[in-house]
């Protein structure tokens, strides 16, 4: 069988890392940052990866999806859920496969959930503690999908978003969620109540392979990349 046909649009630092596992998973036409560089061979696709800056997401899925070609999106697919949405159904309708970034949803591991739960992500970085809402709350919100997704938000509490991301869901079950969010740490850390979710399985091959061999749940991947828009709207409203 052979190959699928894909483009790549971005290869920035991300990108670049991308382009690597495109090379060896499908016929990779072309990885281009500039229009010029891509238009006139869009018709040969089956599908386009899109890693460019978060802000440009929208505008550029638009016009694939305009285009026809089903499309891997970086996460978040957008900077806020109506935008999502409206790229979801444009989709939807135009029977086009939009999937947005899950990588560590390949990551099989259990989650124990108590009362109350903590969860953590540090590394060494730069940047705004508030965007880390996109950068590591986003996958979390993928993580804790199946367990939230039915509970009714009591309360959002910012404990800390100058030096850290720091803030507490509370649930009307009583139930009580921990986020605690870090570029200034020297180790890596990521854990959900104790337990560590670090691993060195490549988990953006696996999540590329799949996606490209039709493997993956479309909708599921609908409905995880919205709600964690969702909440992280209802988060933001509060920085």
């Amino acid at each position: 069988m052979s190959k699928p046909k894909v483009g790549l649009i971005g290869i920035g630092k991300w990108g670049s890392i991308i382009k690597q596992k495109l090379k060896k998973n499908s016929n990779l036409l072309f990885a281009a940052n500039s229009q010029s560089l891509y238009l006139n061979k869009l018709k040969f696709l089956d599908w386009i990866f899109i890693a460019t800056p978060d802000q440009t997401h929208f505008a550029l899925v638009k016009k694939m999806i305009k285009q026809k070609k089903n499309i891997f999106c970086e996460k978040p697919l957008t900077l806020n859920y109506n935008k999502s949405k409206l790229l979801f159904n444009l989709a939807n309708r135009n029977k086009i496969k939009l999937y947005v970034d899950n990588i560590q949803s390949f990551h099989i591991k259990k989650i124990k959930l108590s009362k109350n739960n903590y969860i953590t992500r540090q590394k060494k970085g730069s940047g705004n503690p508030k965007y880390l809402l996109y950068r590591f709350a986003y996958h979390d919100f993928y993580y804790l999908y199946n367990y939230l997704k039915n509970k009714k938000l009591k309360s959002i509490k910012i404990e800390d978003k100058k030096k850290d991301l720091k803030f507490k869901l509370t649930y009307h079950d009583l139930s009580v969620f921990n986020f605690y969010y870090s570029l200034n740490s020297e180790k890596k850390i990521h854990m959900i109540n104790h337990k560590s979710f670090i691993t060195k399985k490549d988990l953006l091959d696996i999540m590329i392979k799949s996606v490209l061999k039709n493997k993956v749940n479309f909708i599921k991947n609908q409905k995880q990349s919205l709600f964690a828009n969702q909440m992280i709207d209802k988060i933001r409203k509060r920085l």
